[in-house]
């Protein structure tokens, strides 16, 4: 979902792991981000939203839909570690089976993804209320915006942002 026109912030195009970094540089930027995540989460749980678990929306080409991330996001979820699949488009690299293995350090956009239907209209409402906080936060820190989808950030930023453990090869 792009951002509204009205937005404080434009996307950059600057270094996206330059900007990843800025953003880890900053715990106060990363806490106003799980805060925003909470406040997600406790909309959601209004609705009675579950996750059933099964794994179908990491399955970008199957659910037939893109996971979009900001600057913020993706350096949050980077502290999950280094994606245990490999990265390739349509399927999130976090997947293990139907599980999620960065489940704590997920985007707004998994946060908001039911499977159920009916939950779809009022996510997508939260979403683009919860996606504004995150622009201002990118705007009040001064931080770059990127608005990206995953695959292709992890693909594009690689060794930045996962440098391979000594010892293995690259």
């Amino acid at each position: 979902m792009p951002p509204a026109e009205s937005s404080p912030a434009q996307p950059t195009t600057g270094n996206l792991a330059d900007a990843v970094a800025q953003c880890l540089a900053r715990p106060d930027v990363l806490e106003a981000l799980v805060a925003t995540y909470a406040a997600t989460d406790a909309e959601l749980s209004v609705l009675s939203a579950r996750c059933w678990g099964g794994g179908a929306c990491c399955r970008f080409d199957i659910a037939d839909h893109r996971l979009y991330v900001t600057t913020i996001e993706l350096a949050w979820l980077t502290l999950a570690g280094s994606p245990p699949s490999p990265i390739r488009p349509g399927r999130c690299p976090y997947q293990v089976g139907p599980r999620c293995t960065a489940r704590a350090n997920r985007p707004l956009g998994c946060r908001i993804y039911f499977c159920n239907q009916s939950l779809r209209e009022p996510a997508a409402e939260i979403y683009q209320a919860k996606h504004e906080d995150i622009l201002r936060l990118h705007a009040q820190a001064g931080l770059a915006y990127h608005y990206v989808e995953l695959t292709t950030a992890l693909a594009t930023t690689g060794e930045a942002l996962f440098p391979p453990s000594p010892g293995m090869d690259a």
